[in-house]
């Protein structure tokens, strides 16, 4: 995030071997088995897929945003009702002397599920078929919850980034903030302070040292003419 409030959010995917291995089983491609086409008409900018000498794939998304507020809905274009990031909230306080900055969100993989039991369209078309659409959900949830690490990382100005990771037991919380002075308001008043204490002294009433009241130029002495003619 930048200091007026604005930034990028940005995604990285990783699918380790494993993972690239079985999207691509039976002659299929990471780019046909991982849907993104809709993201770019969103804002998104999806770069290609990138892979790794040991046989993994990147995939990096990116979206900007023009205010805080933004963002939460933002993620949640990607992450939905289903997925493991929850009460997300990202502020931005203008005050007098200072910008104020918080962001934080829980990632809980439990609360995540698949989502299939959600579209009605394609869990009505797999129990059309003899699927059954709550255990296939749940199965597919245990996956996501065993197999997907999630890494999330907010970038505050006036500090440095603030990073929580899953993997362990339970959810994980981020809770950051930060602070960055308004220089130029600081500025403003230190300048206004010093201009009133010159006031205050060119305008004060100076004390008169005793003695030295208001000294008149003494005339020169009286010259007596007649001892000048007598001489």
């Amino acid at each position: 995030m930048r200091d007026d409030g604005s930034g990028t959010v940005g995604v990285e995917v990783r699918a380790d071997p494993g993972a690239v291995e079985t999207a691509e089983a039976g002659g299929g491609s990471l780019d046909a088995r991982v849907r993104v086409a809709d993201l770019a008409p969103a804002g998104w900018t999806v770069a290609p897929w990138v892979r790794a000498p040991d046989g993994s794939a990147t995939l990096t998304l990116s979206k900007p945003f023009a205010r805080v507020d933004e963002v939460p809905g933002i993620l949640a274009e990607l992450n939905g009702d289903a997925g493991p990031l929850r009460n997300a909230r990202f502020t931005r306080t203008r005050e007098f002397f200072a910008t104020r900055y918080a962001a934080r969100a829980t990632l809980d993989p439990a609360a995540a599920t698949a989502g299939v039991a959600a579209d009605a369209e394609l869990a009505a078309a797999l129990a059309a078929q003899g699927v059954d659409v709550a255990a296939l959900d749940q199965r597919l949830a245990a996956q996501i919850r065993d197999g997907v690490r999630i890494r999330l990382v907010v970038e505050l100005p006036g500090r440095d980034p603030v990073a929580v990771s899953t993997g362990g037991d339970g959810a994980v919380s981020l809770d950051a903030s930060s602070s960055v002075g308004n220089r130029t308001r600081i500025v403003g008043v230190s300048a206004a302070v010093v201009l009133v204490v010159l006031a205050v002294v060119v305008g004060w009433p100076r004390r008169r040292r005793p003695g030295r009241g208001n000294r008149g130029v003494s005339p020169p002495p009286a010259t007596d003419r007649r001892t000048r003619s007598s001489r």
